[in-house]
């Protein structure tokens, strides 16, 4: 699927209604599953902010990208303070973070800092699969812009310059869920090659198929006209 990525297909089916159960059913069960959470237990596990004495309603604050999310706690719903972040597909998401982060909770695992690829991720021989036919293009695409063009493109998305192969990048989809794109130019021995890492933690504080429509999402997006 390198034309469309996995989270536009999820968003297509959101707003035409057309095989959409799945994705509402999905919201709806994960949002119940979110209220018996403690939410300072969230805040705390997901490195977001608790908003409840400020004289308006309680609320998580939910840093993502370059934006944020809103976890409201009266009445429970997720808002996104963007639009091209609001929605169900994305709040779907957002949901499977901060449910994988709780369950996470008492674990030594936290980000370390340590890169893997993502077969080494717990079902991450299914991500890979999916990288392999999907990204791959979208990321030669991106990396193969002009250098002011796509440290701007990057700059857009909170991308930072990562110390690793010829050229790199880090995102935080979420506080605690980095992902790390990196490029190592063609040389005579070897053509231009480009690789996706997270954290070793990362299946930690999302399913497999979730980091997989996110980083879909983004290089997309990163690659896109």
């Amino acid at each position: 699927m390198s034309a469309v990525d996995e989270y536009s297909v999820w968003l297509e089916r959101s707003v035409t209604g057309v095989n959409d159960e799945g994705i509402r059913f999905q919201y709806d069960e994960l949002l119940k599953r979110v209220k018996r959470v403690d939410p300072l237990t969230i805040a705390e596990t997901t490195d977001s902010e608790y908003r409840g004495g400020d004289g308006g309603a309680p609320r998580v604050i939910i840093p993502f990208l370059q934006s944020w999310f809103v976890l409201d706690l009266l009445p429970y719903r997720v808002r996104a303070e963007h639009q091209v972040f609001d929605t169900l597909p994305m709040k779907v998401l957002v949901l499977q973070h901060l449910l994988a982060a709780a369950e996470n909770e008492g674990t030594a695992v936290r980000v370390m800092n340590n890169w893997i690829d993502c077969r080494s991720l717990q079902h991450g021989a299914v991500l890979g699969a999916h990288f392999a036919k999907a990204t791959t293009e979208n990321l030669a695409k991106f990396f193969d812009m002009e250098p002011d063009r796509r440290v701007s493109r990057a700059m857009r998305w909170a991308g930072k310059p990562f110390e690793m192969g010829d050229t790199g990048f880090v995102f935080r989809f979420f506080p605690r869920l980095p992902v790390a794109l990196i490029n190592w130019q063609a040389d005579d021995e070897f053509p231009s090659y480009s690789k996706v890492l997270f954290d070793v933690s990362a299946s930690n504080y999302m399913p497999t198929h979730g980091l997989t429509a996110l980083t879909d999402f983004l290089i997309h997006r990163l690659a896109e006209d």
